[in-house]
């Protein structure tokens, strides 16, 4: 099947932009729902090959920056979402990651005082001009999702239903301060961190997520983010019998259910429960050293969540897990590393999703995971949590239209 010149999102309830898509992490979730649609907005040409590969709809324009909401490939989505890059605030603690998150900040505010198209163009250049000499520009990629927002408002003259952004944890003073701003234009917002293991991702990955639901009449009521599904990892935490859970795990969550509602948590998702072709008892060594001290690894047993995948995922080691005669399990042989395919599932991706090109690493560690955005999205769209058949359709999701090389990537030095 070809793919016309201009794709543009086919008629759907939800029609989904997403901006700075990446491979897909939110669009395979998207396409899996009822009456959910979603076009993607992706300038790495890497990236591209496996959203093709994928099926997923990806603008034909590449750049964020040079699109719009008016623009006739995105012109009828009623749902913005989006994950800018974020190395300029991946530092937070530091000066430079500090003065650029209170840079954006500023500059936000002074975009979001407008009701008026002409005055909020003029201030978006004044801003522009400012952001482009920035020493990283990429500081400026995440007003772009704002510019969009006031755009489809001021512009298009039909604001976004929803919108849903995600970073890293250090961007969440940013998502705060624009649920404010959002407030102010006829929003309810409001931002917080996720823990994906929560939701039954097998991985320890924390992003800050925004949820806006257009609702001018009642900007301040509470917008319901989704709750935990699964029991969340910590270290030395023994991980619960299958349907079982005690008070406190419901209690210590960020969103605990009332009691009346309350189902027991399932246990975590374990390495080993999605990597079945390895030896059920293995340990990952991260490549990246912990406490200030790069010699010490990282560690992770095969019955805890991997720890969070990143472009280097391919420099984990592992290793089999061997049983003493005393009980202790100690280290035996090195096993190969992680496979691009199982990178892939412990971030959530179906098993025969089509990595594709180059630098797929850096592809699957960028992404947001899918079961994750599936609960996101199910809660800022306001469905209900995800069923059982439909988790089971995003794991089970194959691609429609094969190339030919379904499970085929280019490989990359270790």
């Amino acid at each position: 099947m070809t793919r016309p010149l201009h794709p543009s999102l086919p008629h759907a309830k939800y029609m989904i932009v997403d901006l700075f898509a990446g491979p897909g992490g939110l669009d395979i979730a998207a396409t899996i729902m009822d009456d959910v649609e979603s076009i993607g907005v992706e300038w790495d040409d890497a990236t591209c090959e496996t959203r093709r590969a994928a099926g997923l709809l990806t603008t034909t324009v590449k750049n964020v920056a040079a699109l719009g909401p008016c623009d006739d490939e995105v012109v009828e989505a009623n749902v913005l979402t989006g994950g800018p890059p974020c190395q300029s605030f991946s530092v937070a603690g530091n000066r430079k990651g500090h003065q650029a998150l209170e840079q954006v900040k500023a500059l936000a505010t002074r975009l979001a005082a407008h009701d008026d198209a002409a005055k909020f163009e003029a201030a978006w250049q004044k801003v522009k001009d400012e952001t482009d000499d920035m020493s990283d520009d990429r500081t400026g990629f995440v007003l772009q999702p704002l510019r969009w927002i006031m755009e489809a408002k001021l512009k298009r003259g039909k604001p976004y239903e929803v919108i849903v952004l995600e970073q890293v944890p250090t961007v969440l003073p940013v998502w705060k301060h624009y649920a404010k701003l959002l407030r102010g234009v006829g929003y309810a917002a409001d931002a917080h961190v996720l823990h994906s293991e929560d939701f039954g991702v097998p991985q320890t990955r924390r992003r800050a997520v925004l949820i806006a639901q257009w609702d001018p009449e009642n900007v301040g009521r509470r917008v319901e983010f989704p709750r935990a599904t699964h029991q969340r990892y910590s270290k030395g935490a023994t991980r619960l019998p299958e349907r079982h859970a005690s008070k406190g795990d419901q209690e210590e969550l960020l969103f605990p259910l009332p009691r009346k509602e309350r189902t027991p948590l399932k246990p975590w998702v374990a390495m080993h429960d999605v990597l079945t072709e390895r030896p059920r008892d293995f340990e990952v060594v991260s490549n990246y050293g912990s406490g200030g001290d790069p010699k010490n690894r990282g560690r992770r047993t095969s019955d805890r969540p991997a720890a969070t995948i990143t472009g280097k995922v391919r420099r984990n080691r592992v290793f089999r897990l061997k049983e003493t005669r005393s009980g202790i399990k100690e280290i035996g042989e090195e096993l190969e590393r992680l496979t691009f395919e199982e990178a892939g599932l412990l971030q959530s991706f179906p098993r025969r999703y089509p990595w594709r090109s180059t630098d797929v690493a850096q592809q699957i560690g960028n992404a947001i995971p899918p079961l994750l955005s599936l609960h996101i999205l199910s809660s800022a769209l306001r469905l209900g949590p995800p069923s059982e058949d439909l988790i089971n359709k995003l794991a089970m999701w194959e691609p429609k239209h094969s190339d030919g090389a379904a499970n085929e990537v280019l490989t990359e030095d270790a």
